[in-house]
Formats: structure tokens, C-alpha cells, sequence
């Protein structure tokens, strides 16, 4: 098998939130050991992506758009470099915030998420912090309830889909069309985090 050394990046710039896309090779990571990869827009430059070699694979430290943490994440160089796509959540928000792969997946991908982040980052810009970890952390409940397959619609279907909207947090059916919404309350998170299962159209 042939395998071609170069994949697109793509990240989420803590600062001032925009989507950047970066084309490496291997020869990215010659010499010092390590890329860096840093928001290209102008004034910016803030640091958002370090990938480092370690052993036989990658270390791959974000500065997250969505909590403000740093996460680090680890892949196989085979890996890294095979797959067609590869991403990382945050945490705290269950959301994607680094993709790395095959430059159609990536754009693909970025396409599919890039209205829910705009609305998450542009909703609560300016808001306290109490808000926006509340808004983070209800949607955090609603990835596990998913993940474990406990949200599902009325009518039979068990994919949801997430949005932010004026800021409610919006579940909807992609199959019927049906929809829940949930305000970032502090009593919401509450029911929200006591709650073991949810069925859209009740």
C-alpha cells in the first residue's frame, strides 16, 4: 500500500473563533520534532494546534475554542496519516474542535458543524460565564443521553440533531422534523442532568 504523506488540518482559534484549514506532509514534522499551527487571520496569530512526535505516533495538544482549556490528545502516525478522517472533542462540550485527513472529509465535516460553533461562540461572545457553562454543560448531558442511545423522537427515530438558537439549546428529529427546546437555565441543567432518558414530541 501505497501511502501519501500529507493530510489537511483543521481547528477552531480560541481567541477570535475562526475555522482554519493547514495542507502538512511529513516534512512538517522534521527536524524539531513538532508542527504548530497558529489562526492565519490578520492581527491574530494566536497559537491553536501544537503536534509533537512521541514514540512511534503523535501528540496533539488544542487550545479549545469552547471551554478555554487545552486538551491533548495521542494518535499513531499510521494513523495520522492513513485514515480518511480523524477528530477530537472537547470534553466538556462533546463537540469537535481539531480534524485532521483527507482534504474533501475535512471540508465535509467542517461544512456539516460549522452553524452550530458560529452560533455557540457568537451567542455567548459576550455573556457571563455562568451562562456559557451552563449552555456547555447541558449540552455535554445531551451527547452521553445519545451516546447511550436515551434521546430518541416519538416517532421511532434515535439520531439527533443539536442546535443553539437565541440562546436555547434546540433537539430536533431529522426525520420527522420534530423538535425540543431547552433554555440554559440553571433548573434546566438541573432536570437535564436527572434525567435518564428523553423522547422529542412528548
Amino acid at each position: 500500500m501505497v501511502v501519501e504523506m500529507k493530510r489537511t488540518v483543521a481547528y477552531i482559534c480560541p481567541v477570535c473563533s475562526n475555522i482554519s484549514s493547514k495542507y502538512v506532509t511529513i516534512f512538517d514534522f522534521s527536524g524539531a520534532g513538532k508542527a504548530t499551527f497558529v489562526c492565519p487571520t490578520h492581527g491574530c496569530r494566536e497559537k491553536c494546534v501544537t503536534i509533537s512526535v512521541k514514540g512511534a505516533g503523535y501528540k496533539i495538544n488544542v487550545e479549545c475554542p469552547l471551554c478555554g482549556g487545552n486538551h491533548s490528545y495521542t494518535s499513531s502516525k499510521s494513523g495520522f496519516w492513513k485514515k480518511k478522517l480523524i477528530s477530537y472533542k472537547c470534553p466538556a462540550a462533546g463537540m469537535d474542535i481539531f480534524f485532521a485527513g483527507e482534504k474533501k472529509e475535512v471540508e465535509k465535516t467542517l461544512e456539516d458543524s460549522t452553524d452550530i460553533y458560529s452560533d455557540i461562540i457568537d451567542e455567548y461572545d459576550n455573556e457571563d460565564d455562568m451562562v456559557f457553562n451552563i449552555l456547555f454543560s447541558i449540552i455535554e448531558r445531551l451527547n452521553r443521553l445519545s451516546d447511550a442511545h436515551r434521546i430518541e423522537c416519538v416517532c421511532g427515530c434515535e439520531k439527533v440533531l443539536v442546535n443553539v438558537k437565541e440562546g436555547n439549546i434546540v433537539i430536533s428529529c431529522p426525520r420527522c422534523g420534530r423538535s425540543k427546546t431547552i433554555a440554559a437555565t440553571e433548573d434546566n441543567l438541573t432536570r437535564v442532568l436527572n434525567t435518564e432518558r428523553i423522547i422529542i414530541g412528548n
